[in-house]
């Protein structure tokens, strides 16, 4: 036998994969299955395993087994069906199926009495999570007001405002054009003399 074919047949019987080609090959000679099966009883005597190879022929004294072994076969018997029928009667009426029954009945109940008194105690449009309200302090209008008998709504104090911003802006204005008018002024006297002085 060549060194190659005892190089694969080794990796075999340590348990690594070998090709389709070398399996077709080792099931088709029996001297290359002679020769793994003494290379795995060698591998066996190393890894210091107790276990015993099985034979070459042990697929064939399992087959003799089989066919020794007696065969069972299931009859439909009305005598069968009858009994399996009275078993699960005796189950459904029987002394266990009473005390869980009212268990079941207990527990729905239970449930039912503490969903409906946490429903009933709940103010409608609220969730059990929700945070209570708030006092607000800040006004709406964002300003605050005096407390009055006036009838005077949110448009008319916002207007009110606009205008006094208005009047004010109008203020800024006017006081700005009066500096310009002032810097100009200091500016036109200033420049004759300084004419005068670039003269000399």
């Amino acid at each position: 036998m060549s060194l190659e074919k005892q190089d694969w047949l080794s990796a075999a019987s340590d348990n690594r994969q070998i090709s389709d080609a070398e399996l077709d090959l080792l099931l088709q000679q029996p001297e290359l299955q002679q020769k793994l099966e003494r290379y795995q009883l060698a591998a066996a005597v190393f890894r210091r395993e107790k276990t015993v190879p099985l034979p070459s022929d042990f697929s064939a004294d399992i087959a003799k087994l089989l066919q020794d072994e007696p065969v069972y076969q299931l009859t439909q018997s009305r005598s069968l069906l009858h009994k399996v029928g009275a078993g699960i009667k005796y189950a459904a009426n029987g002394s266990w199926l009473k005390p869980v029954a009212q268990g079941a009945v207990a527990a729905g109940v239970a449930l039912f009495a503490v969903l409906g008194v946490q429903q009933y105690q709940q103010p409608n449009g609220q969730d059990l999570m929700s945070p209570s309200p708030v006092l607000q302090t800040n006004p709406i209008g964002g300003f605050a007001t005096p407390v009055s008998l006036s009838s005077t709504t949110a448009d008319t104090r916002f207007a009110e405002q606009e205008q006094q911003a208005m009047q004010e802006q109008q203020r800024r204005l006017q006081v700005l054009l009066q500096a310009h008018r002032q810097q100009v002024r200091v500016m036109a006297q200033d420049q004759p003399k300084t004419e005068q002085e670039n003269e000399q």
